[in-house]
Formats: structure tokens, sequence, C-alpha cells
């Protein structure tokens, strides 16, 4: 046999195989590979961030304290200004709206959403924004990185493999980007489920389960079988608790929609301001107000807040009024500055703040329980997903006997929220891009 012989062969047998699933399949799990390493590398960059900006406030002179401040959180806009204006921001808007986009038309438009420029400066100018202390998370961005990193690989394996859909890997790279960020692959799929998929997941959930699970196995390898918060201590749960549950998941999720709404509100303000002095002026305005907070008030709002969270939970720590002031002051703070980074992250960190101030009122006997349900609620007000919300906090600290409150919260909060906000503050993102991208397009 010649080796013209061989190629020919091995064509025609790549060619019967082509249109099987088995095939089909092998780039959804090189994109996993690629955006499990990411993620992780990314992930401790952004923690080790967080603990650089925590040592300065604490121990560095005011003077330089605030120049770092000052300058991270301006690099954290002015980057993604210059150079990819789509890395701004938390990142899953991006995803979102790229998703649901025409791969075929739009081409160009999803590039600048979750292309590699922008994911890469994405990267840069988020862990530049935690630098500096700034209240954002590295989740939201880890979701616009992994479905960019997905969409690329989808990219170049239509050249050698047919009848693959490009928004079957935006959906396989947003899951997996929450199952590595907060390890929960649970949760990522039923974020597939509820926010990114909506109509068509039946056609491509095998290669969301296999991308999940594909990243899921590495994340873990490398960093352990680990609950993202941890395993609280609960309380026995009586009629009481049931009844404080309700009560404080209505008024967190009811926050947690206004949170979103006051978001969108900036968002709109800051579109337009078309002038670059002013919006550095602005820039430059929040990070100094910022730093007042974290250097006056409270340096828990340092970061995504997981070390707060970690701190109600597990070292009897309890919330002052002054930690919810910087926690809903700081996101707000950097929206308002342009910064990029997330927003997961500080909407579990509100509600726990809220939840333990609340408890502390109300009910101190199930405090644990009245954090964790709070963080569902508020993050359930905040992306109207209350099944994400609550698969989430159950895979993160793995307590089977809250699960009953724990759903009980994401219902009441959706319901209660829902009454004063009918959308997230994501999908109203969304709609007003698309909506704004049909107009130019006429």
């Amino acid at each position: 046999m010649t080796l013209t012989d061989f190629c020919r062969n091995g064509r025609q047998i790549l060619h019967k195989l082509e249109y099987q699933d088995t095939l089909r399949v092998v780039p959804y799990l090189l994109a996993s590979l690629v955006a499990a390493g990411t993620s992780l590398l990314y992930s401790q960059a952004f923690f080790f961030g967080e603990e650089v900006a925590l040592h300065a406030v604490e121990h560095f002179h005011w003077a330089l304290s605030l120049s770092i401040t000052l300058s991270m959180i301006y690099l954290s806009w002015y980057l993604p200004y210059r150079f990819a204006k789509q890395a701004g921001g938390s990142g899953i808007p991006q995803m979102l709206i790229a998703n649901e986009l025409d791969p075929a038309s739009d081409k160009p438009l999803i590039r600048s959403l979750i292309g590699i420029r922008t994911i890469t400066m994405k990267i840069i100018a988020s862990i530049a924004c935690v630098l500096g202390g700034g209240a954002v998370g590295q989740e939201g961005p880890t979701l616009q990185i992994a479905s960019g990193l997905f969409y690329r690989i989808g990219e170049k394996s239509t050249k050698w493999i047919q009848q693959v859909s490009m928004r079957s890997f935006i959906l396989a790279g947003g899951a997996s980007g929450l199952a590595a960020a907060f390890n929960t692959p649970l949760g990522g799929i039923a974020y597939a489920l509820e926010e990114l998929s909506k109509d068509y997941f039946n056609n491509f959930k095998t290669y969301v389960i296999w991308s999940v699970i594909a990243t899921g196995l590495i994340v873990q390898t490398v960093q352990g079988s680990y609950l993202y918060i941890g395993f609280p201590s609960l309380e026995s749960i009586s009629w009481e608790t049931y009844m404080w549950v309700i009560v404080t998941s209505a008024i967190t999720g009811i926050l947690g929609a206004s949170f979103g709404s006051v978001l969108f509100s900036v968002h709109q303000k800051r579109k337009s301001i078309q002038s670059f002095t002013r919006l550095s002026l602005l820039n430059l305005a929040c990070g100094f107000l910022f730093w007042l907070g974290i250097t006056f008030i409270s340096n828990h709002g340092i970061g995504g807040g997981k070390m707060l969270i970690l701190d109600l939970l597990f070292r009897d720590g309890s919330a002052t009024a002054q930690d919810i002031l910087v926690r809903i002051g700081g996101p707000l703070l950097m929206a308002i500055a342009g910064a990029a980074g997330g927003l997961f992250a500080p909407s579990l960190t509100i509600g726990a703040v809220m939840g333990s101030f609340m408890a502390q009122i109300v009910w101190p006997h199930n405090h644990h329980l009245l954090i964790m349900t709070s963080m569902i609620s508020f993050l359930s007000g905040f992306m109207q997903t209350p099944f994400t919300a609550f698969i989430l906090i159950f895979e993160m600290t793995d307590r089977h006997s809250a699960l009953f409150p724990m759903m009980l919260s994401s219902a009441i909060a959706v319901g209660t929220s829902r009454i004063f906000h009918k959308k997230s503050f994501y999908d109203l993102v969304k709609e007003d891009f698309l909506h704004q991208h049909k107009k130019t397009a006429k």
C-alpha cells in the first residue's frame, strides 16, 4: 500500500466517522482541557491579587495605597476602552449576547464579544482591578473566558468536523466556566438549562454534559475535591426557622432584583457619556470613593468577598452595617467606574452580609442557615435563576439537611422580586445590546 492509498483510506475512515457523536465530542473535550487550565491559572492570579490588595490597605502608607487603588482601577477601565471594549464589565452579558447572535452572519460581532483579544484583555483588566482592591469577582469573567476559548476551538474544528453548531460551543463554554469557577459541575449544567439555553438545550445536552464533566475532572484533579465555601455547622431546623427563611428571602430577593435594576441604570447612564476626559474623571472619582470606603469604613469591601463569607460561616464572624455599605457600594462604584470584573461573587457576598445582619436581629439560633439562604435569595433575585442559585450553594456547602430551606429561599426570592422587577440585570443588558444591534443593522 502506497502512502497515497494510506492517506486516502484514512480520509475515508474519518469521513465515515465525522458525523458520529464520538468524533464531534472531541473538540469539546479539547476545549474543556484548555478552559480548565486557563481558569485555574486565572483563579490563582485573581485571589493572589486580592491578598496583595488587602496587604496594601492594611500595611502601606495611605498615599501609596491610594495610588495603587486609583491606578489599578483606572487601568481596569482604560485597557478595555482602548483595546477591546467588550472586555469591560462582568463578562456574563457578553457571553449571553454571543449566544443569541447568528454564528454565520454575526461572526465579527461575536469575536468582539468573546474573541481571543477580548478575553485576554478581560484577564489583564480584571486582575488589575482586584490588585487595586476592586469589589469584583472572577466568576463572571471566567464564563466569558471559557465561552471564548470554546468558541475559538469550535471555529477551528469546523474545518475537519461537519455539522457542528457554534452556539453549542458558547453554551458549553459558559456552563464549563461556571463549573470551573465554583467547582460546581451540577451548577454549570443547571445554568446551561436555566439561563443559557432556553429553547435549544436538548440538541446540545450531550456536549454540554461532557464539557462540564471534563472541566470538573481537570479542576478537581489539580485542586482536589474541595467545597468552594465549605461545610458550615447548622442548628436543627424548626418551623420558626422556616418562617424567618421566608421573611429574609423575600427581603433579600427584592433587594437583589433592585440591585440589578440600579446597575442597569448605571449601564445606561455610562453609555450616554462619550467624552474620554469625563469617563476618566468619573473613574478616578469612583476609585477615590472606593478607597475611602475600604480604608476608613471596612476593608471587607475588597475583592469578590469569598474570605468574608468564610469568616461569617466558619470563624463566628458577624456582619455589620458597615460591611453591608461597602459590599453594596463597592460593586456599584466599580460599575460606575467602568471597571472589568464579575458580579457573581459580589452578589453572593451581599446576600451573606445581609443574612448575617438580619440573623443577629431576628433569629441568631440558626445564623449560618440564614446566611446561606440569603445568599441564594439575593442571587436568585439578581439573576432570576432560582434553580441555579440553590444548586450552586448546595454544591458549595454539601449541606443536604438544608436542601428544603435552600429550595424554599430561591422560590420565595424569585416570586417576590418579580413583582417589582421582571427581568435580571444580565437580560436587560443583553436585550438592550441586541435592540441597538438590530437598529444599526437596518
